[in-house]
């Protein structure tokens, strides 16, 4: 795991060196281990490696040995002793045991086109001097980071959004970025909350030569549920429970041997819950020696309240080397913690934990599996409830629809459930936002209210139409909640370490199956993640298997409402926000006086969104 920035230009003028190695240099953390840096006319890469693989002879930037082709890549490629065997096969022997030998020799060999060949996590910048061609990729699944800038002659890049502002000439905020931010407490791909800063959307490549700029996907989430009997993947029919449950398990376990390949210790982040467990399992058996898992939990107040008695229940069952990190209920109180792992904003209050185990964890590993994508693939959240629910009452005839939807709404809160049924996917999309625009617009300055007053925030919606199922619900949150924010969340906490994170979940191959299991394999009695719990039971204690999800819940809301806290002055006040023409800095500082008043009609999430934004800002 890595990070790389770059520039490439078109006007035949050298790209900046040392403009890139001052962005390089806001990558430190990433790749402690080493750094390399590479020129050649219009062309510059940097890097900074933590090394994982080929410990001795995994250097970057790589170049080929006749000199065309130069990469720098950040990731894991788990497919890569099978390209390595295939590629050899085909041409003289590696020079070395690294993934990144293997992606240079799959692009001299099929060019962008190798990108569909690759199975795991990566982000990567290859340049092709002969054909004067750049080329970017990021993973299917967006668990690894890219960012870049292009203003019609030159493109810049890098691994990080503030790696990248070090390439740009300037640095403006972004109307619709901060309008979709503010939503969702995230900014949908491709747009960022940097004026002319995209993220490269999962799945895609970006080509850059003569010709112009094009990025195109090279694979896509299925919208629907189909069952293609020449699939790479997917099923050849609708399965039974007995068929999905045999196959789930067999990718399962695989994804979590091929994840194991690391030449330094791998560890794992046990949570207690169904999903980090049942990897914890798999890696017991399969790790050659006792497996070191990671826990975080309170003390004082909130002892009890997070769900560390059950991963130490289910390490003791595994038998793992178990660590414990217990945080003082306060634990916000330490945001200035929390600035080291902001690359972008994202208002997810479990970010500080997740970069302070990540620490903690780095003390005795380099590289934890962890239990992401379980949720979005095998209907683990509430809201899940919600779109199957929707599904079911939109199949019945029109006589029955009424009736039935009424009931529905009475099975949960909020206003999925109050919404039922949802006409399409942009309707569920707009139902899951915190909050909208306008309910925003009165703590705005007038420049910024006029200027957002001319933005689309939703734009990315018009990917999303379609008729409304469970299905796509899973694929709209694979692609956004999953891909934009939790496993940004999660690249930066652990990157912001110097430690790796590895998703068995988010394995290719399972995703593409698990997108084509129907309904009744994730959801039955109303309990989601049924396939999943029914694996688990051979490997967990039934109490770990069925009981209902947790989750670790930071005290975001106490720390928002608490009318003495320092660190949050000083992210309202009128010089956090005197470079940034946002937000009215006495408007939410009479926000915050209504919150500590038990005002309840005043929104606690604005005002900690609006806070996470101005700590990012910080950093710029």
């Amino acid at each position: 795991m890595c990070g790389f920035a770059g520039q490439v230009r078109l006007d035949g003028l050298e790209a900046d060196a040392p403009a890139v190695a001052r962005a390089c240099e806001r990558l430190a953390h990433r790749g402690p281990d080493d750094a390399g840096h590479w020129a050649e006319g219009p062309a510059a890469f940097g890097f900074r490696r933590l090394s994982i693989l080929d410990l001795e002879h995994g250097a970057q930037p790589m170049r080929s040995g006749d000199g065309r082709y130069t990469v720098v890549f950040n990731g894991e490629i788990y497919n890569h002793p099978h390209l390595k065997e295939e590629l050899e096969a085909q041409g003289p022997r590696y020079k070395t045991r690294s993934d990144t030998e293997t992606v240079l020799r799959l692009f001299a060999r099929d060019g962008a086109a190798g990108a569909a060949r690759l199975e795991g996590m990566f982000a990567f910048a290859l340049w092709d001097a002969q054909k004067k061609e750049l080329t970017l990729a990021r993973d299917p699944l967006g668990v690894k980071p890219l960012y870049y800038s292009f203003d019609g002659v030159r493109l810049s890049f890098a691994s990080e959004l503030r790696a990248l502002s070090a390439l740009m000439p300037r640095v403006d905020l972004d109307p619709a970025g901060v309008l979709d931010y503010l939503s969702y407490g995230f900014v949908h791909a491709p747009r960022t909350v940097v004026a002319g800063a995209l993220k490269l959307a999962p799945g895609h490549r970006l080509v850059l030569n003569a010709h112009g700029l094009r990025v195109e996907p090279f694979w896509e989430l299925p919208k629907r549920p189909s069952w293609h009997p020449h699939g790479r993947h997917a099923p050849d029919h609708e399965p039974t429970l007995p068929e999905a449950e045999a196959e789930t398990e067999r990718l399962l376990i695989g994804a979590v041997r091929g994840q194991l390949l690391s030449d330094v210790p791998v560890g794992a982040f046990l949570s207690g819950g169904l999903d980090s467990s049942l990897i914890a399992a798999l890696m017991a058996r399969a790790a050659p020696g006792k497996v070191k898992t990671f826990s975080i939990g309170f003390s004082g107040a909130r002892a009890g309240l997070d769900e560390s008695m059950h991963a130490r229940t289910v390490a003791r069952y595994l038998g793992t080397d178990h660590h414990e990190l217990i945080l003082p209920a306060d634990v916000l109180a330490r945001v200035e913690d929390l600035a080291a792992a902001l690359d972008e904003p994202i208002a997810d209050s479990a970010i500080l934990p997740t970069l302070l185990l990540s620490r903690f964890a780095r003390k005795e590993v380099k590289v934890v599996l962890t239990g992401e994508g379980a949720d979005e693939l095998f209907a683990g959240y509430g809201r899940y409830k919600a779109a199957y629910l929707s599904e079911v009452v939109s199949r019945l005839p029109g006589w029955g629809r009424g009736v039935a939807a009424a009931a529905a709404r009475r099975m949960g809160k909020g206003p999925l459930f109050r919404q039922l049924p949802h006409a399409d996917l942009a309707g569920w999309a707009r139902a899951n936002a915190h909050t909208m625009p306008a309910d925003a617009e009165p703590l705005f300055t007038p420049g910024f209210r006029s200027r957002a007053a001319k933005a689309e925030p939703f734009e990315w919606l018009k990917d999303w139409e379609g008729p409304h199922s469970l299905h796509g619900a899973l694929a709209f949150d694979l692609r956004t909640v999953l891909g934009d924010c939790l496993l940004m969340k999660a690249d930066k906490a652990t990157m912001a370490a110097g430690l790796e994170a590895r998703v068995p979940y988010l394995d290719r191959r399972l995703v593409e199956y698990a997108l084509h299991l129907p309904a009744s394999a994730k959801i039955r009695r109303l309990k989601g993640k049924y396939v999943l719990r029914r694996i688990a039971a051979k490997y967990l204690p039934r109490p770990i298997v069925w009981r209902r999800k947790h989750g670790f819940l930071v005290p975001w809301e106490e720390w928002v409402r608490s009318p003495e806290s320092p660190a949050l002055d000083a992210l309202l006040s009128d010089a956090a926000w005197a470079r940034w023409d946002v937000f009215d800095a006495s408007h939410l500082r009479s926000l915050r006086r209504r919150l500590a008043a038990g005002d309840r009609t005043a929104d606690p999430g604005m005002l900690f969104r609006a806070a996470v934004l101005a700590l990012w800002a910080r950093g710029l």
